[in-house]
């Protein structure tokens, strides 16, 4: 029996398939096809690599809210799952999230990245796609042939892949939240057509989220996905169709207290009675606004609409015998993406002696004057309304390969040559507002001097007249590879090269203060004298070229029928695209200056050693332990965008990652937990001017220790859940003067059959209702706070308690 888990988030079941590859290693979590040579997969024991597989049962055993949970199951995989439905920061192994996103990890959907780029501004990869009954399983590889089976992956992949439905069935689940506003309902069903065709069919649709009572629904919309396979007698071809289009809230760093001096601080979890993990901003009384988009047209926002995704996709996967023992596997896939990123970043407190002439603009307190006394929790939040239009972040991509298995001389050799091409749109309009609430959790608009309506500035963000940018790029990458492997007895050799040819051609245009009157009176008054107006001038162009050559080495020995040992060395890179536009390493016609192709190639060198066993007998029960030694350097330009702030870093990383699986008879336990030694050894900013004072210090955000461990009890009618996850400490900023605190929650799941198809089961993420912070004021942040030295700054929370229902039929 399984357990849905998380308002039927997750299928609790992956069907066993026997055709293609993708579908043995659903059965067998042994067997991976994920950063592999062989497209018939491979037994991780027999692999050089450090690779993880997480089933859909130990999937909704971890109960999970979102994707960035889900991650959080994997070894060396950091995700901070605190923004709700995608901007989800995501590294691997130390190698650093300095901005956003995740840089140098490949998200992928059925073995082809889900964007070519992993920290696009205001559009990482997670949220575009949508976890359901359709997941069959999750495939992860840390470093290794990362650098060389795809591109702008170096430290990683996760690969997501979906239900076939050959061998048929399906399932309906309703779920409701018990402490909040939530309804969802998932379906799936799989069958075959034919001996020779099958197909599986899935989705689900969400109303409402309101996890921190905003009074309104933060989540609504859902997704369908198709997939029809042709089986041959020499091959199968796959049809894959899916539609996304699901609005969800966008979680950002809110006012918190903070203890300490300015150079040893720690960020607290509220400030007062505001929760950083239980409460927002976000209220019908702040939830509509206004702003002015790149045509200069006056543009309404409800904040409802928060992280909106839309994405309409169609992919063809085909694998032949081509005779003489070679093969031929390609996957296709075109995406139609747009949509929206909408939501409240705090960037002020502002007490009441700094809103002196300001009223309450509505709320039980409207009209009233802002004063010390009423005030509530003793600061004004400062807003910035990151309004951001994705206009169009389509893509193609297309890999191709040809595989030949072949003995020579007593060993069995695999060669690979292929070709892998990506096309990739990016198309966004920034508008950002500035407003002034209330700090507290039915938040309220506060009228500042000059505000308009109850908005201290349209088009006022950060006091930045620059706000309103249009961006109009295409990347396209072209990138041949080979691999080639040799098993020799009980040892396994491989070696990958890969060439990656990027190139990059469009524009940004630039926003400028100018008088605009919003609210349509025909005068100019307030904070109209300056909003924020795009100038249909180009401030930065790109036509340019970036290459890399990527290779990765590595030996697998068998000690025993079940215990191995392997090695390996790899160097990859992630290539720099929108965000390098601030690099200033492009003349006025969008070429490189000479020598400046670095800034747009972030290069990272891998070293592991490590061990693998499977089936050890403990007790009456059976164990797979992993464990892998890392070492990494990692080159990174980047630039942050609050404040704007470009930054050349180099970092050290190295560790230890674990992974087990225990089984015996009703008792199952999956744990895994990484530990890290990153610094920083070198950090410049865009001008090229050191800053000595970050060397030796922890990367931000960066923890020594996580971990996560799921245990789960299998009864004839009951299953019983846990899981228990953790970080250790960690620093909000590169100078290392902020701490946040470590923090663990604990998530419990309760199923019961009530007849043999018709499963009931409870479940409550965070059960203590932890708050843990996983993002503060990094460097330049801390002096927006400047009203409050010491004692107030930012922090992004995980959610706090949260309890569901969920009743599904299996059929």
């Amino acid at each position: 029996m399984t357990s849905v888990a998380t308002t039927a988030f997750f299928s609790a079941s992956a069907y066993a398939q026997t055709a293609q590859p993708e579908e043995v290693a659903a059965e067998n979590d042994a067997i991976v096809v994920t950063g592999v040579i062989s497209s018939a997969g491979q037994n991780k024991i027999d692999t050089s690599i450090s690779v993880s597989s997480l089933s859909a049962d130990t999937i909704a055993d971890s109960n999970p809210t979102n994707l960035a949970e889900v991650f959080r199951q994997l070894p060396g995989i950091r995700s901070e799952s605190s923004s709700g439905g995608g901007n989800s920061n995501i590294n691997v192994r130390g190698i650093p999230i300095s901005t956003g996103g995740a840089k140098f990890l490949s998200l992928q959907e059925d073995g082809l990245p889900i964007l070519l780029f992993g920290d696009h501004l205001f559009a990482p990869a997670d949220g575009f796609y949508k976890s359901d009954t359709t997941l069959a399983r999750v495939e992860s590889v840390r470093g290794g042939t990362a650098s060389t089976l795809t591109t702008n992956g170096p430290g990683g992949i996760i690969n997501l892949i979906g239900k076939t439905g050959k061998s048929g069935g399906g399932s309906l689940g309703f779920g409701i939240g018990l402490d909040h506003s939530d309804y969802r309902v998932d379906a799936e069903y799989g069958a075959n057509i034919a001996d020779d065709l099958y197909f599986h069919v899935g989705g689900h649709f969400q109303q409402g989220g309101d996890y921190r009572n905003s009074g309104y629904d933060p989540v609504s919309g859902g997704q369908i996905r198709l997939s029809v396979t042709k089986e041959f007698d020499a091959g199968y071809v796959r049809l894959t169709g899916k539609v996304i289009d699901k609005k969800e809230q966008a979680y950002f760093p809110q006012l918190v207290s903070r203890t300490g001096d300015a150079t040893s601080g720690v960020v607290g979890t509220s400030l007062g009675n505001f929760s950083a993990a239980n409460h927002s901003l976000y209220s019908n009384l702040t939830r509509n606004g206004l702003a002015v988009n790149g045509r200069n047209q006056l543009e309404p926002y409800d904040t409802a609409d928060g992280l909106h995704h839309k994405v309409k996709s169609i992919g063809l996967e085909t694998n032949f015998d081509l005779g003489g023992g070679i093969e031929l596997s390609t996957k296709s896939r075109y995406q139609d993406i747009s949509g929206q990123f909408l939501g409240f970043f705090s960037y002020g407190a502002l007490n009441a002696a700094s809103l002196a002439g300001s009223t309450y603009f509505n709320g039980p307190r409207a009209g009233t004057a802002v004063t010390s006394s009423n005030l509530p929790n003793g600061f004004a939040t400062e807003v910035a309304v990151f309004d951001v239009n994705l206009d169009d972040l389509s893509n193609f991509a297309n890999d191709a390969r040809l595989s030949k298995t072949f003995e020579m001389g007593g060993s069995t050799v695999d060669v690979a040559v292929g070709h892998f091409f990506m096309h990739q749109n990016f198309k966004q309009d920034w508008h950002w507002t500035r407003l002034v609430t209330t700090t507290e959790n039915d938040a309220a608009l506060i009228n500042v001097p000059g505000s308009i309506n109850g908005i201290a500035g349209v088009n006022q963000a950060f006091g930045w007249d620059g706000s309103n940018r249009n961006y109009d790029l295409e990347a396209q990458v072209s990138s041949p590879f080979a691999a080639l492997a040799v098993k020799t007895g009980d040892l396994s050799v491989d070696a990958s090269v890969r060439y990656d040819n990027m190139r990059q051609n469009g524009i940004r245009t630039s926003g400028a203060g100018a008088p605009f009157d919003v609210n349509g009176d025909g005068r100019i008054t307030g904070s109209e004298a300056t909003v924020s107006l795009n100038t249909g001038v180009a401030d930065a162009r790109a036509d340019l070229t970036a290459n890399n050559l990527a290779w990765s080495l590595g030996a697998n020995y068998l000690l025993g029928d079940n215990f191995s040992i392997f090695g390996r060395a790899s160097s990859g890179a992630s290539f720099n695209f929108d965000r390098a536009l601030d690099f200033g390493v492009r003349d006025t016609s969008g070429a490189l200056l000479a020598g400046a192709e670095g800034a747009y190639v972030d290069k990272v060198d891998q070293y592991e050693i490590g061990f693998k066993a499977q089936d050890l007998e403990l007790g009456n029960g059976k164990l797979d332990v992993y464990g892998t030694l890392f070492l990494s350097t990692t080159e990174e330009s980047n630039i942050t965008i609050t404040p704007p702030t470009g930054q050349i870093r180099k970092y050290d990383a190295k560790g230890l990652e674990l992974e087990a699986f225990y089984k015996n008879g009703i008792f199952d336990l999956y744990a895994t937990a990484t530990y890290t030694d990153a610094e920083i050894t070198d950090a410049r900013n865009s001008a090229g001017v050191a800053n000595s004072a970050l060397i030796g210090n922890q990367p931000q955000r960066q923890a020594r220790l996580i971990w996560a461990v799921t245990p789960s009890v299998n009864l004839d009618q009951v299953r019983l859940s846990a899981s228990w996850i953790g970080t250790g400490d960690s620093f909000a900023n590169d100078a290392n003067t902020l701490t946040q605190k470590g923090y663990s929650v604990v998530h419990l799941t309760g199923a019961v059959n009530l007849t043999d198809n018709l499963e009931f089961s409870l479940n409550v993420n965070n059960l203590f209702d932890k708050a843990g912070i996983t993002e503060s004021a990094n460097d330049g942040r801390e002096s927006l706070f400047a009203g409050a030295p010491n004692t107030v700054t930012i922090g992004r929370s995980i959610q706090g308690r949260t309890m569901a229902a969920n009743v599904r039929f299996k059929f």
